[in-house]
């Protein structure tokens, strides 16, 4: 037998497999059945089953519970937002405090000029920078945040002193 001859059957049986698929009518099969009524109630849950098993009940079901989780955060948020009362940002804080922080910060006593400030800093950055602790990793972590903290003042003192 060719292989054209077989490719031939091959479609024909599968085309066959496909409209027998969508020739078959529920009524004329629930009408021409012999069996009784207590079987077709038998058959119907197990349709269930099947339904609850499907791909697209599970992914109705996965869809239902991402929109409930997500009006879930949208109701917190709002009765966050509603409780800050229209509150934006950080609260304002006081110049003069933040200022004392960053010369606390840099250790250096407040009112050092611009030149002790960069000089305090470079010196602290040399000490702990996060890549002097690459081998401890909570070691790096503590550093990361040590050095965020001595730039945060770095940058708010040096606009502060007109640098």
């Amino acid at each position: 037998m060719s292989i054209g001859k077989r490719l031939i059957d091959l479609a024909r049986s599968n085309l066959t497999d496909f409209r027998s698929a969508f020739d078959r009518d529920h009524l004329r099969d629930l009408l021409t059945s012999r069996r009784g009524p207590e079987v077709e109630d038998e058959q119907a849950p197990s349709a269930e089953v099947e339904d609850d098993q499907s791909v697209g009940f599970k992914a109705g079901r996965q869809a239902r519970k991402i929109r409930d989780a997500a009006e879930d955060a949208w109701e917190r948020a709002y009765e966050s937002a509603k409780a800050r009362a229209g509150v934006r940002g950080e609260p304002p804080s006081d110049p003069a405090a933040d200022r004392r922080r960053w010369y606390k910060t840099l250790e250096l006593q407040p009112g050092a000029d611009l030149k002790a400030v960069r000089r305090a800093y470079r010196k602290a950055m040399l000490q702990y920078h996060p890549d002097k602790f690459a081998n401890d990793p909570e070691k790096q972590k503590a550093a990361t945040e040590v050095t965020r903290r001595l730039t945060e003042a770095y940058n708010g003192l040096t606009r502060y002193l007109g640098g």
